[in-house]
C-alpha cells in the first residue's frame, strides 16, 4: 500500500510537463494565429482603400506605406507592411497602374525561442501575405 502512494507522485511527475507543453502551446499558437488574421486583415482593408480612393488620396496611402517597421508579433518577427501599384505585363514604362499591391512580410531575426521551434520549423523564418486589387476609375 505505501508503494502506491509515491506511484502517483512519479506519474505526475512524468506527465505534469507534457501536459504545460501542450497547454502553453495552444495558447502560444492562438496568440501567433489571431495576431496573423489581424494583419492578414489591416493588408487587405489598406489594398482596398488604395483600390477605390481618388489619385490624390492614392498618392498619400502608397506615401504613408513605403515600407513601414516596428510592428511585432510576440516580438519574434519583425513586419513590414509596403503598398505598391501593378502594372500590365505590356507596360514597360509603367505608365497606368491596373492593381493596387499591398504586400505584408515577416521576418523572424532572432533565436529566443527555445531549440525545439527550430528543428520542427515552427514558426517559419520568413513568410508574406500579399494582396492585389484592380484599381477602380478614379474621379479626381
Amino acid at each position: 500500500m505505501r508503494r502506491q502512494r509515491g506511484q502517483t507522485l512519479v506519474e505526475f511527475a512524468l506527465m505534469a510537463p507534457l501536459m504545460f507543453l501542450l497547454i502553453f502551446g495552444m495558447i502560444y499558437g492562438g496568440v501567433m494565429f489571431v495576431d496573423y488574421m489581424n494583419l492578414n486583415n489591416d493588408a487587405r482593408a489598406l489594398a482596398r482603400r488604395i483600390a477605390v480612393a481618388n489619385a490624390n488620396d492614392r498618392a498619400t496611402l502608397l506615401a504613408e506605406y513605403p515600407e513601414v517597421d516596428g510592428k511585432s508579433i510576440q516580438r519574434f518577427y519583425n513586419i513590414k507592411m509596403k503598398a505598391s501599384y501593378g502594372y500590365a505585363a505590356n507596360d514597360t514604362a509603367k505608365t497606368t497602374p491596373i492593381d493596387a499591391i499591398v504586400t505584408v512580410t515577416f521576418d523572424r531575426d532572432n533565436k529566443d525561442l527555445p531549440w525545439i521551434v527550430y528543428k520542427i520549423g515552427f514558426p517559419p523564418e520568413h513568410f508574406a501575405i500579399q494582396y492585389s486589387m484592380k484599381l477602380e476609375k478614379s474621379t479626381g
